[in-house]
């Protein structure tokens, strides 16, 4: 007869307390040669527990936590340290695509505040006009009143305003997944905010006349710099939903495990939206590119995104 779980968790946490313990040692090259041994016998039995658990205590918190602490013990065991573009490339092909695909009901509530911000922010400024002293930057606001937009400054040039919208998107990709250490409060804000800023700013030019050439400016970069910020902003929802509810776990190591796989995707996101910074940067502005080229660029890049988020890695 299987053990009740409580009695399981008291009976077996000491040994995975010391094989993480040991796995933190081993990924700073510290281990003795009895600590390897150790390492090895912990190892083999958080396996035999994984097996029990998968059978008894399935879909539980520690059933995961097993699951989990086995899969990094097998990483840290077995890869090798050498080939660090080999775990580059095992990152992107394999674990990035995974972890996203894992969360995606932390993405979905992300975009989801994003698209709800957006909806009030354009009803606030067709409603009430004066939103648009709160919503629209100050700085913008002359530019689009004469039927003009800044974009059009985009030339290369280091105005204030062309710094400001270019380095807007890393200050929110930064915060939607930092503020999640306050609860996910700070993240559900700064979601619903940036929907309302870019909502309003819609409302804005179209009532001055240039809200098809802001769609233009935005078909190139924007579906993958949504995609960006919806991500991480779901990485900040899942440190705060550690915090609100660990669930059988400390808040501590529920904070630790959560955290450790929000990073990973965090960091998965930077190149591309590196990438999409370029994009911005030189096709977006002007008219070198025309708009045809450009939604069909834009669409092109978020549908091969998604494609690769969402099938990548799954044969392994």
């Amino acid at each position: 007869m299987a053990l009740g779980l409580g009695d399981f968790v008291a009976r077996r946490q000491p040994d995975w307390d010391a094989l993480t313990a040991l796995l933190g040692k081993l990924g700073g090259g510290q281990l003795k040669l009895p600590e390897i041994d150790r390492l090895d016998r912990l190892y083999r039995q958080a396996s035999a527990d994984l097996a029990q658990a998968q059978s008894f205590y399935p879909g539980t918190d520690v059933h995961r936590f097993l699951n989990q602490l086995c899969a990094r013990a097998y990483g840290e065991i077995y890869r090798s340290r050498a080939d660090r573009p080999a775990a580059i490339r095992a990152f992107f092909a394999h674990q990035f695509p995974q972890a996203v695909r894992e969360e995606l009901r932390y993405v979905g509530a992300a975009a989801g505040l994003m698209a709800l911000g957006l909806i009030l922010g354009a009803m606030t400024v067709a409603l009430a006009p004066e939103g648009v002293a709160l919503l629209v930057p100050e700085q913008l606001q002359p530019v689009v009143s004469k039927g003009q937009l800044w974009t059009d400054q985009l030339d290369g040039s280091s105005s204030a305003i062309s710094v400001a919208i270019l380095t807007n998107n890393l200050r929110v990709t930064f915060l939607a997944f930092a503020l999640g250490l306050s609860w996910g409060l700070g993240t559900i804000a700064i979601l619903v905010l940036n929907g309302l800023q870019v909502g309003a700013l819609v409302a804005f030019t179209f009532q001055h006349g240039v809200g098809w050439r802001l769609l233009e400016f935005i078909s190139a970069h924007g579906p993958i710099e949504l995609s960006v910020i919806s991500i991480t902003g779901g990485a900040g929802l899942m440190i705060g939903q550690a915090l609100i509810d660990p669930g059988e776990r400390t808040r501590g190591e529920a904070m630790r495990e959560r955290a450790g796989k929000a990073v990973r995707i965090v960091l998965g996101c930077a190149p591309f939206l590196a990438l999409i910074g370029v994009v911005e940067g030189f096709v977006s502005p002007g008219t070198f590119f025309p708009a045809a080229a450009k939604v069909v660029l834009g669409v092109g890049l978020g549908l091969g995104f998604w494609g690769y988020l969402l099938r990548a890695g799954r044969a392994r």
